[in-house]
């Protein structure tokens, strides 16, 4: 009998353990929503083309950093009145004539032009044709000899509003891609041709090469919010040296702002007329055709509804993290998962401590450090607001408790997919930050706060606090200067708020660590 003693007892306190275990594990009240990840891209065939060729350039390494400016081209309306504009590009014949005959005028009776007046296309350096487009026109240049014959550079809007008709266009000439305009492949080769040497690229109303050949300048653009620096100019059309991803390259919609100091031979320009043109010039040589554009009101820029280029392109460069996993759409990735819908709190966290089987080691982690604590930093003074987030837990206490709750926690990319929501936004509430929207630290007052506080932080799902209060743990792990580091994602309380709020911001912590700013949530499969 007395073997059976000790059996009854380890029994008995086998269910004990059980008992309380069942208790308390599990959240039973888990408040979670369930979510797909990748983005939602739209039925509309323009913005599903656009969105194409923006992830074929992102496969293949082609979305560089002037492709990503040329495309963060917002929809917008604007209204233009009629004006006429060239259907050639300026020729090399006709800006040298220009300079020969304005620059005595301008220096008082000198024959060597001025460098802002010079062209480096002068001696037919580039492509060996007085016919061909001038290039290496400062933007001086270009608005001066349009001065001089009675008309003015377009504006970016009425250039654009010339490629896309007032039935918007994706390309000058339709919303087919055509790569004949690009003959060759070899960038000395696609120097500048002809005006119209190919009428497949041409406007339906008749108009050249908008597209292809040079860049061209424009005066401006009426939405200076546009330009990244002050004081630079918009110029249109592909660049010939670009031999990837020419289909957005090409985009009516697309441009590129540079210095108006810059000479490329690459870019030249053409003219437009508000009252009807010369057709004499004044150093005795023709004009040229031109085309009226009717005025009224015209859509410029790139459908919103291009979910997945207008996300690419509000990403910063610099940006640590594999923008293709990014910016799957949910035909790509159809997967759903169901997070928490707020960070773990204190109370939630205690009731963790307490269960016997996670003292026993039940749901460490097999590399969990031996000896290593899940009592946070802190924790006396925490559990008097049990209401708030849990702060000051390890990653293995995290990913401790999100076991104990039946989960785990999400990768990196899950909690960005959460974070940016089907329609690809750069902050959980919309695309421009909002000083007060998110518990950050903005300024001194800054604070945690609970879930449901006043704050906007919210994800159209409903998922709160991801752009700040706490930052939190993923179990997405990753090489830091030798040593494994977890990535940490999202801003917090004591952060400022504009760039750690962003959806995809995150930074590399160590296992270990432990931190008044850093929580987390529980996501389950």
């Amino acid at each position: 009998m007395s073997w059976r003693i000790p059996i009854v007892v380890l029994a008995l306190l086998i269910f004990a353990l059980l008992t309380v275990t069942l208790l308390n594990i599990g959240r039973t009240d888990i408040d979670a929503r369930r979510v797909s990840l990748g983005l939602e891209l739209s039925e509309n065939e323009t913005a599903q083309y656009i969105d194409d060729k923006v992830l074929a350039a992102l496969e293949t390494g082609a979305l560089n950093s002037e492709l990503r400016l040329r495309l963060q081209r917002p929809l917008r309306t604007v209204a233009v009145d009629t004006f006429r504009i060239d259907n050639c590009e300026v020729t090399q014949e006709n800006y040298e004539r220009f300079v020969r005959w304005y620059t005595p005028i301008y220096t008082g009776g000198m024959d060597e032009p001025p460098q802002w007046l010079w062209s480096l296309s002068t001696g037919h350096r580039t492509a060996g044709r007085l016919n061909s487009p001038a290039s290496g026109v400062t933007h001086a240049g270009a608005t001066q000899y349009c001065a001089e014959i009675g008309g003015r550079l377009p504006t970016s809007e009425e250039l654009e509003i010339a490629a896309r008709g007032t039935e918007g266009r994706l390309y000058p000439w339709g919303n087919d891609w055509r790569g004949t305009p690009w003959p060759y492949m070899e960038p000395d080769r696609n120097a500048q041709q002809t005006c119209g040497k190919f009428p497949e690229s041409d406007t339906p109303n008749g108009v050249h090469d908008l597209a292809n050949n040079v860049m061209e300048w424009t005066s401006g653009t009426s939405a200076p919010a546009l330009l990244s620096r002050s004081g630079y100019i918009p110029v249109h059309g592909a660049p010939t040296v670009r031999t990837r991803a020419r289909e957005l390259y090409a985009l009516s919609a697309a441009w590129l702002e540079i210095s108006p100091d810059v000479q490329s031979h690459h870019l030249g320009f053409r003219c437009v007329y508000d009252e009807a043109p010369w057709r004499i010039l004044p150093w005795d040589a023709f004009l040229g055709r031109t085309t009226t554009i009717r005025g009224g009101v015209y859509q410029v820029g790139i459908t919103p509804e291009a979910r997945v280029t207008h996300f690419v392109t509000k990403i910063p460069e610099h940006a640590e993290i594999p923008i293709q996993k990014l910016v799957r759409s949910t035909k790509q990735f159809p997967q759903q998962i169901r997070i928490d819908r707020c960070e773990v709190s204190r109370e939630d966290y205690g009731e963790f401590l307490k269960d016997p089987l996670v003292n026993m080691g039940l749901y460490r982690n097999t590399d969990e450090p031996s000896g290593h604590s899940y009592v946070p930093l802190n924790w006396e003074s925490q559990q008097r607001n049990p209401e708030y987030p849990v702060t000051g837990v390890s990653w293995w206490s995290a990913d401790a408790f999100a076991r104990w709750s039946g989960g785990r926690l999400p990768t990196a990319e899950e909690w960005r997919a959460v974070a940016s929501g089907p329609e690809g936004l750069l902050y959980p509430w919309g695309d421009r930050y909002e000083t007060g929207f998110a518990a950050t630290g903005d300024d001194e007052t800054g604070k945690l706060v609970v879930c449901d506080s006043e704050n906007l932080d919210q994800t159209s799902t409903g998922i709160r606090h991801l752009a700040g209060n706490v930052s939190e743990w993923t179990r997405s792990v990753t090489v830091d200067r030798g040593a494994i580091t977890m990535w940490v994602q999202g801003g917090n309380w004591i952060l400022p708020g504009v760039v750690t709020s962003q959806t995809i911001f995150g930074r590399k912590v160590t296992l270990n660590h432990r931190s008044e700013t850093i929580g987390f949530r529980v996501v389950y499969d």
